[in-house]
């Protein structure tokens, strides 16, 4: 909902990152000096009993001294606000008042004082023409506008033409005037935060925020579709992204921030910044309404909203997940970033739909990948879940049989060469066919062999696609494979799966590790408004040019394209 950037008056350009002397942001709390002025709430317009029990409970906190309680109260509320669906009715806010007032809403202890839209308006009282929202204004929806209205005064109201209004405005003015040209139409309403706006000026200038309406994208996209019914576990996830086709701008981006580590928490914070690089997944869990018992659910949304009220290049502790993991993950101990990933996410999924149990045969890699999503229909799989498939060759009845296996990741021995090891060499090696020396039974004669032709392929890829290198090894010494490994932006796995598929993917995020097996440091690198940012626990340092020259590969993170 909020977002970091800088006021630049009259200016189309995107905004760019911020010109510093490094790109290492450093990490310091700001001093709250001034205290905020909250003026009593006059109602103007009739208000629901809801709004002013809210409105009620954040005086009497402040009343009791209760400041920053009373903050966190008024944000959760305004943020519901704001996400409201199917509120058409939208206004036009100051946007320096917008600013001071997320700065509030951040524990920033800033004067408010009365909304001035003055600047706004134009003939008619209708907005003023030539203004750029996110420049000169802000948008609200009718009961969010309504609420800061009657917290702060002032004014005026400055409502927005409905864009369905706007049309037949426009039509009826063609019919009358054939000469006329339509009214150049504003500024389309984005969410701030996928227009890359996280913006830090220079030092000794205020970093400064802006309120956005993200629920009214989908109505400026496609007037025509009606929102979908979505259970606990984002059941209709997948239908309405892969079936329907309809434009997509995303909900889930958040704040760029470091993630603190008092001691051994390395492994932990990358896999997370891993994860916040997907904004699909940010936007399915913030979607689903917890149950009672669901901790790793509840421990991830917690972590997600603390970033959110967050400024960009700020850090927190994500202490939720430590507390959560506690029992897996000793805190005291040095642990596998990868374990952590597939764990924190398998925990997640458990919650939602449980544990799968495929006793079945299937026939065909299309059924059983129908089964299995069937029972899964959640965001956890929705994302990351594909399917494998294995044919084995019975020397006895000369058949093959296939099993069908869904999976999350590909863990990926390391394949030396001469040239050096590459990822599409590993990759390679992993599907090549091979002849297994063990006992194996054939499903459909029955009878056993000793020794059987094996090869897997992908019948179903995933929407992002987890590649590990098998770095650490155990036996029959422990050891680290410390060589450098190369691998590509774009990649492109068709030799390893089905025809058919969709098979071209493209590098969205990493883990690095350093150092050797019982000792070392795990950095994470992700994608982020079209920008590559290296994140070593709290310091995040932005990579100029998109090739990057760390080769200690653990983790990939690719999403399809």
């Amino acid at each position: 909902m909020f977002c970091c950037g800088s006021k630049k008056k009259k200016s189309n350009a995107k905004p760019e990152e911020p010109s510093t002397n490094s790109d290492t942001h450093s990490f310091k709390k700001e001093e709250e000096s001034q205290k905020v002025n909250v003026p009593p709430p006059v109602p103007a317009k009739p208000m629901d009993e809801e709004m002013l029990r809210k409105i009620q409970e954040i005086k009497d906190l402040r009343n009791r001294s209760l400041y920053e309680k009373s903050v966190e109260c008024e944000h959760d509320y305004i943020t519901q606000l704001i996400n409201k669906e199917n509120i058409q009715e939208q206004f036009a806010l100051d946007f320096t008042w917008a600013v001071n007032y997320t700065n509030h809403l951040k524990g920033k202890k800033t004067e408010i004082q009365s909304i001035n839209n003055q600047n706004l308006i134009g003939p008619n009282q209708q907005i003023k023409s030539g203004l750029k929202q996110d420049v000169d204004y802000v948008v609200l929806n009718e009961q969010a506008w309504n609420f800061v209205y009657q917290m702060y005064r002032g004014g005026p109201e400055v409502k927005l033409i409905h864009p369905s209004k706007r049309e037949s405005q426009v039509q009826s003015t063609s019919l009358n005037n054939p000469q006329s040209k339509p009214p150049k139409q504003p500024q389309s309403m984005i969410q701030t935060s996928s227009n890359s706006r996280f913006i830090q000026q220079k030092p000794m200038t205020q970093t400064v925020s802006v309120m956005a309406t993200p629920k009214s994208v989908d109505r400026q996209v496609s007037q025509t579709m009606q929102p979908q019914p979505r259970n606990d576990s984002v059941q209709n996830y997948r239908q309405v992204n892969q079936e329907q086709k309809r434009p997509s701008i995303s909900q889930g981006q958040i704040p760029i921030i470091g993630l603190r580590n008092p001691r051994y928490y390395c492994y932990m914070n990358s896999a997370l910044q891993v994860l916040l690089s997907i904004d699909s997944l940010t936007e399915g869990i913030l979607a689903i309404q917890p149950k009672y018992g669901q901790k790793f659910l509840t421990s991830y949304q917690e972590l997600l909203r603390s970033i959110k009220r967050q400024g960009s290049f700020s850090s927190i502790a994500a202490q939720s997940v430590w507390e959560v993991c506690s029992g897996k993950f000793q805190f005291n101990q040095q642990q596998d970033s990868h374990e952590f990933l597939l764990f924190f996410l398998g925990k997640i999924q458990e919650e939602l739909v449980g544990k799968y149990k495929n006793k079945q045969e299937f026939n065909s890699a299309e059924q059983a990948w129908s089964d299995y999503t069937s029972k899964n229909q959640d965001i956890i799989d929705f994302i990351f879940a594909g399917q494998s498939t294995s044919q084995s060759y019975c020397k006895s009845c000369n058949q093959v049989c296939e099993g069908y296996d869904p999976i999350w990741d590909l863990s990926l021995s390391i394949n030396k060469s001469y040239t050096g090891i590459d990822l599409m060499d590993c990759l390679k090696s992993y599907y090549r066919e091979e002849v297994i020396n063990d006992t194996w039974k054939c499903d459909k004669c029955k009878k056993t062999n000793k020794s059987v032709k094996r090869k897997m392929f992908i019948s179903q890829t995933p929407q992002y696609l987890i590649i590990q290198f098998k770095r650490f090894t155990t036996f029959p010494t422990s050891q680290k494979i410390n060589d450098s490994i190369s691998y590509t932006e774009k990649l492109d796995i068709q030799e390893f799966c089905s025809k058919g598929l969709q098979t071209k993917y493209k590098l969205k995020a990493l883990i690095t590790h350093m150092g050797q097996i019982n000792g070392g440091h795990y950095k994470a690198y992700a994608e982020r408004y079209n920008n590559w940012y290296q994140f070593d626990d709290e310091t995040v340092s932005k990579i100029n040019g998109k090739q990057l020259s760390d080769r200690s590969a653990y983790v990939l993170l690719y999403e399809k394209y």
